[in-house]
């Protein structure tokens, strides 16, 4: 029975900021005629040639922040944005020469945590036999303080990762701390026919299309992270000396208005494409008007909220380095689940792509439960109309009411699939569980393992909201490092929100590990032991992920009739390294290279300590 053993404190209901991020834009014939007239203007300004003509070039300059909009009104007229040239709002993303190429780390790709000749203990799938043995599991151990703190008047939310020559790159989405459900409330894009940016209406008014961002990072360790804000590409508060890679500038043109921020983004490399498309970012993309209108009576159109809701969808954008994200989208699939969750890891094991969305219950009329959805495909551009719910929610999420399941980010591990089950509360994401997946079963959740990472106290800087980065843990020396979003609350009833990345670290493969009992071993009068499925021989030594056993470990190999293998056996085991994620095993005199291709089974016996792994 999967039971959450941690208490999830009451939350007041958060609409997050990413759900849909606002919108404009009436029709396309006023939106052409409109921007070109704020370009005439600008041009008899002084500001240059503005390439408004082609929805595709995200080049339009429009002065402090304003952008001339189709509707009825504007926040300002041509005139008044054609005087005040000196700060662009809306401005040209930076060209390649404009980077600091060392910033700029393109490699291959890492696949440090997909290795079929590693063998985990999260479930029973590599157990024959126990004797004297029980499951345990590894504690994350949060590391003090956010890891990357965002630029200022912004906060970090979902992010990605990529390993490449050593050097760990973060993609994050960066949005405004204020909630903007409540800048739509106040009016600071527009109601009914009316749309345009009315700064005046909110003192934290931005312009809809920098709500989110998508920003960088870097780190050398996977510990300690940094920004590189000299990329020179998007303005933000009057200057470009930051980290942002993209806007929603390039969206809003191409989708007239109808589509200006991102959600859930992950950036993958893909390495079958183009070099000029090696970089893909795959994101739910979408507009708060969408959901405003209905939540706070803006009085928009059926008209334009009918296409708003059509140009709700996933989309993919591509980058020959993942710095520069010049556009167009392109629509991939629709929402799965009628949600704005979005997901997307590779399955190097299987050599195709997981895609993570919210699937339909189905249940009664009008029910929407989140729920964790899985669908896959070969490419990043052909997916399956529908998805797999992955999990019930049963009894102990007293179905759905209680808790749901927010989403997951599967990934390869060892010759398996591990994964991280967002468990959410009022829609926010509180903790992550242990998920397992072996080929041709279901995925399952790790029976009574407690949350891989779980929200902070009360006040503490991750003590809102908890979810783990779009891929698997790093790999850094005898330890897998856990990067994850962390948010707060504000005590100043401001409802200004906070968001950091944070790490947690914990024992390589030391998710979960098999322990000698020893109340167990006292009543048997023996030592422990564990004996495995046959496995094929496929390295050239056997490794035991292995602590405290107190010299006292021994090894054996045997065939698939459990029968000692002359040589391999328990009398002719070398000693073993006491505390060692790789401790090499071997024998008097005989050679592990002599068996392979073979299917063995390794017997392990000991008096203590916890086996976590094998390497075979």
């Amino acid at each position: 029975m999967f039971s959450v053993k941690f208490q999830l404190r009451e939350t007041k209901h958060v609409a997050i900021l990413m759900n849909r991020k606002l919108v404009m834009y009436k029709k396309l014939v006023m939106y052409k005629s409109v921007l070109t007239l704020a370009a005439i203007a600008l041009v008899a300004a002084g500001c240059g040639d503005l390439g408004v003509s082609h929805p595709e070039n995200a080049s339009l300059k429009v002065a402090n922040g304003r952008a001339a909009t189709p509707g009825k009104q504007a926040g300002k007229s041509e005139n008044d944005v054609a005087g005040q040239c000196s700060d662009p709002g809306y401005e040209e993303h930076g060209s390649a020469e404009q980077v600091d190429q060392s910033t700029v780390h393109v490699g291959p790709a890492a696949i440090d945590t997909y290795d079929p000749a590693l063998h985990l203990f999260v479930d029973d799938y590599h157990i024959r036999n126990l004797l004297s043995m029980k499951r345990v599991f590894g504690k994350a151990k949060k590391d003090p303080g956010p890891a990357l703190t965002d630029i200022p008047g912004r906060r970090i939310c979902w992010g990605s990762v990529l390993t490449e020559q050593g050097k760990h790159r973060l993609w994050y989405v960066s949005i405004v701390p204020l909630n903007c459900h409540e800048l739509a409330t106040a009016g600071v894009w527009g109601r009914g026919d009316e749309y345009g940016f009315f700064p005046e209406r909110h003192p934290g008014a931005v312009p809809e299309w920098k709500t989110t961002v998508l920003s960088y990072a870097e780190s050398d360790d996977g510990i300690t992270w940094s920004r590189p804000d000299n990329l020179g590409l998007v303005e933000w508060q009057g200057s470009k000396a930051n980290n942002i890679l993209m806007d929603g500038s390039v969206a809003m043109q191409q989708y007239d208005g109808a589509l200006t921020d991102m959600d859930c983004p992950s950036v993958v490399r893909d390495d079958a494409a183009p070099a000029a498309e090696r970089y893909k970012l795959i994101a739910h993309w979408g507009t708060l008007h969408s959901f405003d209108n209905r939540a706070s009576g803006l009085g928009r159109s059926d008209e334009d909220m009918q296409r708003f809701w059509n140009a709700s969808a996933k989309y993919v954008m591509t980058s020959p380095d993942g710095i520069h994200w010049p556009g167009p989208l392109r629509r991939l699939k629709e929402c799965a689940g009628g949600g704005d969750y979005s997901g997307v890891t590779r399955d190097h094991r299987n050599n195709r792509w997981w895609y993570n969305d919210r699937a339909r219950q189905g249940l009664w009329r009008g029910a929407y439960m989140r729920t964790a959805g899985l669908c896959t495909s070969k490419t990043l551009e052909d997916w399956p109309e529908h998805v797999e719910q992955v999990f019930p929610l049963g009894v102990a999420e007293d179905f759905g009411a209680q808790y749901e399941h927010h989403g997951m980010v599967p990934f390869n591990y060892g010759d398996q699939d591990l994964g991280f089950l967002e468990l959410s509360v009022e829609g926010l994401p509180k903790a992550s569980l242990l998920v397992s997946h072996h080929d041709g079963e279901r995925w399952r959740r790790v029976d009574d393992c407690p949350p891989v990472i779980e929200c902070g106290p009360d006040g503490a800087y991750d003590s809102m909201i908890v979810n783990a980065t779009r891929n698997a843990p790093l790999l850094v020396g005898d330890e897998m490092v856990i990067v994850y979003n962390g948010h707060r609350e504000l005590p100043d009833d401001s409802g200004t929100k906070e968001g950091y990345m944070f790490t947690a670290r914990l024992r390589r493969d030391g998710f979960a590990g098999m322990a000698v009992d020893l109340q167990a071993t006292a009543r048997h009068g023996r030592p422990a032991m564990l004996q495995t499925q046959p496995v094929t021989v496929t390295s050239e030594t056997l490794a035991l992920n292995i602590e405290g056993h107190g010299g006292t470990a021994r090894v054996a190999l045997c065939d698939e009739g459990a029968v000692p293998i002359d040589g391999f056996g328990l009398e002719d085991c070398l000693p073993i390294d006491e505390d060692n994620v790789r401790a090499e095993v071997g024998w008097q005199n005989a050679d592990i290279r002599q068996l392979t291709g073979r299917r063995v089974m390794v017997l392990v016996e000991l008096s203590d300590g916890v086996i976590w792994s094998f390497h075979l």
